[in-house]
């Protein structure tokens, strides 16, 4: 699987201001129809829950490698654990 260059993920980390950026409405999400989670830059990756009680994150594709997609920060989105694993799910 073709990752996102170190680079691009920073750009949309901060482009997200360090929040999940999920729309999913069959998430149910508080804030209208999107995630909003605060994340921490420091627990990418990180599926488990921290001992300050918070998971981590990760960049997720908006279009694939294999649908055409491109490593740009235009195709990254920033998700909170929980909305990355109920993304790859569908």
């Amino acid at each position: 699987m073709v990752e996102f260059p170190e680079e691009v993920v920073k750009k949309a980390f901060g482009a997200a201001d360090g929040r999940c950026e999920c729309l999913m409405v069959e998430h149910g999400h508080k804030y209208n129809s999107m995630c909003m989670r605060v994340l921490d830059w420091t627990k990418r990756g990180q599926s488990f829950i921290a001992a300050d009680g918070e998971k981590g994150w990760e960049a997720h594709w908006i279009k694939s490698p294999e649908e055409g997609g491109k490593p740009t920060q235009e195709n990254c989105e920033i998700l909170c654990w929980d909305c990355y694993v109920k993304k790859n799910k569908k």
